[in-house]
């Protein structure tokens, strides 16, 4: 990865506005994108379609989703780190950027993992392995993991919106006249036809075509967001902006052939569904005009004083004079026979047992709040007691500095000052900071993880100290990441105002 050559600006986002990011890469080369994506999601659609029925031939087609995100990755992190590729060498080096644990993305847990999109760069763009692909991933979702989880769900969601409204679309278009044969939306509720169950199988598989490339896109914009933040990109790529003396301004280019390839493929999905339909239509009904006549002359449905009307002449023919009386013995108490409820199917069968599930996780919910309501008046009572976890132990160094009590001077300002005068300002800040770690870790006992940034530092200790102290730290990080990062050194006074406030904070025992 090539960070001098970014077509996108980096900065610290909103995960929610890193989504939205995606989002806007995939609009800018929609072209690359979804040439790439069609020519590999179209085949395989096709030949599910062919091999299998109607409802199972879906199935290998959303198990395979995984492989072919990897093509839709491979052509907006090219387009973000360089140029999108061409469709011959795209789909020539598959097996080259994609084959690294595609395997395992295929089969459970991997394949049902909500947070598919966000850690797939772990795998293609990082080449990460095993342990080190699993550690990875795991530090990637301390944040983001949510909004990950969420991209899933309200992708799902729009790909059925989707499916549902070309079904209303279908519906809107099909003759007055064939609408006694054909309603797309009563077909959700029963058995459809063959040409029926093809035409929802081809609908549905649009809307995957049309949402997973923008969940593939802002997966990756989620963990672009992530390791800027992780690894200071936006202030690396800044550096080298400052030291080329000008910013690099991205090219783009047209691609009139990737225009033409999605049109044609285009062109060809719909000239194969109107085949399909049309084969399907002259199996099931031939166009014959003797047919057409029968079609015509169809019985026109009476009205309901037409119907009675006639059911009483009829019941006046002599065939319908015999009565006959019958005597039948009952019993008073004759409990009444339950009526047997007819089975329902498709779309109602659905809602009950989405009801039925909902009326169980309510009684769920309800029972765990019974539960946390009599564990919290146990441990009001003081009958039961919270186990004792491990104590907390300091680390031993915290960005790369050792925080050890015992490997700072017994004086810590005076040292620091000492060091400004000769002309070591750098060391004498990080002499500084390293104080001031050491004071927040083992004096005021604030949990500081390895990991954490300068940023996480001043998060963490906003509500555990003072306000003046907490002021104090933010000056004493600017002046460190101005020096150490950007060369760029504080005058002497400044240094040395920091080195005399430093003890009456940080020198003395808590309040």
């Amino acid at each position: 990865m090539r960070i001098d050559q970014l077509s996108v600006v980096l900065r610290q986002r909103n995960p929610w506005e890193a989504i939205d990011l995606g989002f806007a890469m995939t609009r800018e080369w929609w072209r690359e994108i979804y040439v790439s994506w069609l020519v590999a999601f179209v085949p395989l659609s096709v030949v599910a379609c062919l091999l299998l029925p109607p409802p199972w031939a879906l199935l290998p087609v959303w198990w395979l989703k995984p492989a072919l995100d990897r093509i839709v990755l491979h052509v907006v992190s090219s387009a973000v780190f360089g140029s999108p590729p061409r469709l011959g060498e795209t789909v020539r080096s598959f097996f080259t950027y994609g084959r690294n644990g595609l395997l395992l993305w295929l089969l459970p847990p991997l394949r049902f993992s909500p947070y598919r999109s966000f850690t797939l760069p772990v795998r293609q763009l990082e080449n990460a392995r095993g342990r080190t692909a699993r550690l990875r991933a795991q530090q990637l979702r301390k944040r983001g993991a949510s909004q990950a989880l969420w991209l899933t769900l309200v992708c799902l969601a729009f790909e059925l919106l989707v499916f549902l409204s070309l079904a209303g679309l279908y519906d809107l278009l099909v003759p007055a006249t064939t609408r006694e044969t054909f309603d797309a939306f009563e077909l959700l509720n029963g058995a459809p036809s063959r040409s029926h169950a093809y035409v929802l199988l081809a609908l549905y598989m649009c809307g995957i075509a049309l949402i997973e490339p923008l969940y593939v896109a802002g997966g990756f914009a989620l963990y672009l967001n992530r390791r800027t933040a992780l690894e200071g990109w936006d202030l690396e790529v800044q550096l080298r902006r400052i030291a080329q003396h000008g910013p690099r301004v991205p090219e783009q280019e047209s691609s009139a052939t990737a225009s033409t390839i999605v049109v044609l493929l285009a062109a060809g999905v719909a000239l194969a569904a109107l085949l399909a339909l049309s084969g399907f239509a002259s199996a099931q009904e031939p166009t014959t005009p003797a047919s057409s006549e029968a079609r015509a002359s169809r019985p026109v449905p009476l009205a309901a004083s037409e119907a009675k009307q006639q059911i009483r002449e009829v019941l006046r023919k002599p065939e319908f004079e015999q009565f006959e009386n019958q005597i039948t013995i009952e019993p008073l108490g004759k409990p009444e026979k339950p009526q047997e409820r007819a089975r329902e199917t498709g779309i109602t069968a659905f809602i009950e047992f989405l009801a039925s599930a909902l009326r169980g996780l309510v009684w769920i919910v309800l029972g765990a709040i019974v539960l946390f309501g009599l564990y919290w008046v146990l441990r009001r009572l003081d009958w039961i007691r919270p186990a004792q976890g491990a104590a907390w132990r300091p680390p031993a160094t915290l960005f790369g500095l050792d925080v050890r009590p015992e490997s700072l001077p017994p004086d810590v300002a005076a040292a620091a000052a000492q060091l400004a005068r000769s002309g070591n300002t750098v060391a004498a800040l990080s002499l500084l900071y390293r104080g001031t770690l050491a004071a927040l870790l083992h004096r005021d006992r604030i949990e500081l993880a390895s990991g954490d940034t300068e940023f996480d530092c001043l998060t963490k200790t906003r509500e555990r100290i003072a306000a003046q102290t907490h002021a104090y730290l933010a000056r004493l990080l600017t002046a460190w990441q101005a020096a150490a990062y950007a060369q760029r050194i504080p005058p002497l006074p400044e240094v040395e105002q920091l080195a005399s406030d430093w003890p009456g904070l940080f020198g003395a025992q808590p309040t």
